[in-house]
C-alpha cells in the first residue's frame, strides 16, 4: 500500500498541504519544518505527487528507500530531480531498487515507457549495478561513475572536501583523526578515503588503518563505529556522511561524553538536519539542490542530444559547533 501524504500529515500533526509545500519549495515553510517533513517521508516511503499532466516519463530508481538505512542526502537530491524534471513537462516514477532484482534495466524502462532514469544508491557489487555498462536507455548517476555513452554523472569533489575537513581539524591540534567511511563497494566511500589518506599524509601525521573503520551510511553505523574508535585514542571523528556523525554524536554523548570539548566531530554532503542537531554539524557542503538540477539538465540532454557528461560538484567546508582543539591543548 502507498503512502500518502495524509499518511506522513497525520504522523506529524501538520496539514496536508504543509506537506506539499515542503516538497514543492514554498516560501511560507520554514526550513526546519521542512527538513523534518523531508525525514519523516523518507523513514515513510513518500516522494511527493505529480503537479501536472505530464507527456514524458523519467524514472528515479532509489536504493535504501527503508529506515534506518535511507540516506537523506540522495532523498533530498531526488526532491530536487523531480522538482525540476516536473517543470520540463516529465512525470516522476520512484522505484526502489531492492524491488528490481528480478528485472532488467531495459525491461523496467521498457515497461515503463520510461525515456531515460536518474540511479542513486547501489554500491559497486549490487547485481543492478552490474548492467549499466549494457543499457539501452540513458541514466544519470550521482556519486558514481560508470564509462558509457549512455551514463552522465554528477560527482562531489569528494578528495576535495574530505581534505578541507581534515586540515580543519590538523589546523585545531588533532594528531589522532578517527575516520568512519560508508559501505566498502561504493565509489563514494573510495573518495573519500582517498581524500583522508591524501590530507593526513599532506598534513604530516602518520596513517594508521586502525583509526579507519567502515560503516554503511546509517546512523547506527556512526554511533557502532565511534565507540569502537574511542577505545582507539582519536580526538576527533571525520565521518563520510552527516547522518553517520549524527549517529556518532549521539552515541558520544550517551557514553557521558561531551562534543566537541572531549571528541571533535565532523560528517560530509551538509544535509538540512546538520544544522538542527546540538551541536551543530562542521560539515562539508555539497549543494544539493544543484545536483539535482545538474542530475535532471544531465538527462535531458542525454535524452535530446545523445550527449554524456561529468560534472563535478565543488564542495565547501562549514565550520560550526562540532568541532574544537583536541582535549588538554
Amino acid at each position: 500500500m502507498s503512502v500518502k501524504a495524509k499518511d506522513v500529515a497525520d504522523r506529524m500533526g501538520v496539514s496536508v498541504s504543509t506537506i506539499y509545500k515542503a516538497f514543492n519549495g514554498a516560501e511560507d515553510i520554514n526550513e526546519e519544518t521542512r527538513a523534518a517533513i523531508l525525514e519523516t517521508s523518507a523513514e515513510m516511503g513518500y516522494t511527493g505527487r505529480p503537479r501536472q499532466r505530464f507527456s514524458k516519463r523519467a524514472c528515479v530508481f532509489m536504493g535504501r528507500m527503508e529506515a534506518p538505512h535511507v540516506t537523506y542526502y540522495l532523498y533530498e537530491v531526488m526532491i530536487a530531480f523531480k522538482q525540476v524534471a516536473e517543470k520540463y513537462g516529465y512525470e516522476v516514477i520512484i522505484r526502489s531498487l531492492e524491488d528490481e532484482d528480478s528485472l532488467s534495466y531495459n525491461k523496467i524502462m521498457e515497461q515503463g515507457h520510461f525515456e531515460g532514469a536518474l540511479v542513486l544508491g547501489p554500491n559497486d557489487s549490487s547485481s543492478f549495478f552490474s548492467q549499466l555498462e549494457r543499457i539501452a536507455y540513458p541514466a544519470v548517476l550521482v556519486d558514481n561513475y560508470v564509462e558509457s555513452k549512455m551514463i552522465s554523472c554528477v560527482t562531489s569533489d569528494n578528495l576535495l572536501g574530505m581534505g578541507m575537513v581534515v586540515s580543519h581539524l590538523i589546523q585545531l591540534g588533532h594528531k589522532r583523526i578517527g575516520f568512519i567511511n560508508g559501505e566498502q563497494f561504493s565509489h563514494t566511500s573510495r573518495e573519500r578515503f582517498a581524500g583522508y589518506l591524501n590530507a593526513i599524509t599532506l598534513g604530516g601525521l602518520t596513517y594508521d588503518p586502525a583509526l579507519v573503520m567502515n560503516g554503511d551510511f546509517s546512523e547506527h553505523s556512526g554511533g557502532v563505529c565511534a565507540e569502537a574508535l574511542l577505545e582507539k585514542g582519536v580526538t576527533a571523528l571525520v565521518c563520510a556522511s552527516d547522518l553517520m556523525a549524527i549517529g556518532a554524536i549521539r552515541r558520544l554523548k550517551a557514553l557521558g561524553l561531551q562534543v566537541p570539548r572531549d571528541m571533535s566531530v565532523t560528517g560530509f554532503d551538509d544535509i538540512r538536519i546538520a544544522t538542527y542537531i546540538s551541536p551543530t554539524l562542521t560539515t562539508v557542503r555539497i549543494n544539493i539542490k544543484d545536483v539535482g538540477y545538474r542530475a535532471f539538465m544531465c538527462l535531458k540532454d542525454l535524452i535530446e542530444y545523445k550527449n554524456a557528461a561529468r560534472v563535478v560538484e565543488t564542495p565547501r567546508l562549514m565550520v560550526r559547533e562540532s568541532t574544537a582543539p583536541p582535549p588538554n591543548a
